[in-house]
């Protein structure tokens, strides 16, 4: 019985001698990974999970202020791994944004070129337009170089939601626009 309470005051020494001092390595690395993962955009593109991350690490310290250090140690473990599940997530929805954004840029290039043809009756299927969709359609035209530019200044700043931001309201207006001389052309040409 002895034997017994001798091991078990081993096993507790040993474990308290390895908590007796707040596990900086893992903090450290859990401020590596936030600050990769800030860099890779989660901010952006992975807000709740950084969010965790660094509510994670704050309990740490809220740990260690407390002398809990194997509970310190399990908060800084999860801040590393939230972080790094942060810049994964950061770098998939980056890149699925940048490719909408691309993808947006050529549709409102190809839907420019549908409205000239249209307003020049050069090429362009489609009925004849009407004075006033015709007008609608020149200043869709005229407002669609600066959201171009405005956008592709967004992709080169890697603003890729942004971009899409930009585009969106444009490109809806194209089509609005050019499917609304269709229905109309449509209804004519059942009179």
């Amino acid at each position: 019985m002895r034997r017994l309470f001798t091991a078990t005051g081993i096993i507790i020494a040993f474990l308290t001698l390895g908590c007796s001092e707040p596990p900086t390595k893992e903090r450290k690395q859990a401020e590596e990974a936030l600050a990769a993962a800030r860099a890779a955009g989660a901010e952006t593109y992975a807000p709740e999970r950084l969010q965790a991350a660094e509510a994670a690490l704050q309990k740490y310290d809220g740990a260690v202020a407390q002398r809990d250090y194997r509970e310190a140690l399990n908060f800084a473990l999860d801040a590393r791994d939230g972080a790094y599940a942060a810049a994964s997530r950061a770098t998939t929805e980056k890149a699925a944004a940048s490719g909408r954004a691309n993808s947006q840029i050529e549709e409102l290039e190809e839907l420019m070129k549908t409205a000239n043809a249209r307003l020049t009756g050069t090429g362009a299927p489609g009925p004849r337009l009407s004075s006033q969709a015709a007008e609608r359609l020149r200043a869709a035209l005229r407002s669609a170089p600066v959201a171009l530019q405005e956008a592709r200044a967004r992709i080169d700043q890697q603003d890729y939601r942004g971009a899409v931001l930009r585009l969106t309201p444009v490109i809806e207006a194209f089509q609005r626009e050019l499917s609304a001389s269709d229905a109309a052309a449509g209804r004519r040409g059942r009179g």
